[in-house]
């Protein structure tokens, strides 16, 4: 199903307006335009039909996620995975850049320079490799990371669920359209840009995309603690 919103011809003719309003509004200076035109589609809809339709997308996600790691063998994974969304400090802030097209907290980010709901949701959820980074105190002497952002090995359960929540995310979002070719295209675009990612956890998400693409399907995640053994042992 086809998450993506279809907008009236008066609801066009908003985010049109909307979109050429913003472009002269000093918050949004040197923003992307498709950025300012997805705020601009945002706006046009009703406060509580986004705040329905990011509902359903979230429960949509959730179903996806569970499906996938009960799967691979992870019931409770899939159970406990983002609970978190529903929290008033995620779901509201979700709600207000809801466009049906990207990522809401994608977009408040790239508008307003940070997002409150994700850095809110990642510090709470282990399946994001995000989690599992460092930073030590250049006062100190007791490490080898003294001033540094360092990233630390993801847990085999938690690389296994965050594989399994981009393969829902990609459904969610790309409805009819999605396919592990697409998944895999996505995942080497984003890894062209820095990922502070421990390198064995780096090695795992790699072989589990390509394999899923290699074989079409999600088989890959019935093997995956194989892959993970051995692609995070010492090489």
């Amino acid at each position: 199903m086809e998450s993506r919103p279809r907008l009236t011809r008066r609801q066009l003719v908003r985010v049109y307006r909307e979109a050429l309003a913003a472009r002269h509004d000093p918050r949004f200076q040197g923003k992307s335009r498709r950025a300012v035109a997805l705020f601009a589609v945002a706006n046009s809809m009703n406060w509580f039909v986004r705040a329905i339709r990011h509902f359903l997308l979230v429960c949509r996600h959730k179903f996806w996620v569970f499906v996938y790691c009960a799967y691979s063998g992870h019931v409770w994974r899939g159970l406990a995975h983002d609970w978190s969304k529903y929290s008033p400090s995620e779901f509201f802030e979700s709600v207000r850049y809801f466009n049906g097209r990207r990522s809401p907290v994608g977009l408040c980010r790239e508008l307003n320079g940070y997002s409150y709901a994700w850095l809110r949701h990642k510090g709470r959820n282990r399946h994001h490799f995000e989690f599992w980074t460092d930073l030590v105190d250049g006062n100190t002497d007791s490490s080898c990371h003294n001033g540094q952002w360092f990233s630390i090995p993801m847990p085999f359960e938690y690389a296994l669920e965050s594989v399994c929540d981009t393969i829902a995310a990609s459904r969610a979002y790309n409805g009819a359209n999605f396919s592990y070719d697409v998944l895999y295209r996505w995942w080497l675009r984003r890894s062209q840009f820095a990922l502070n990612m421990h390198p064995e956890t780096r090695r795992f998400v790699d072989a589990m995309y390509r394999e899923m693409h290699d074989d079409g399907n999600c088989s890959a995640l019935r093997r995956a603690k194989e892959i993970f053994d051995r692609e995070t042992k010492d090489v």
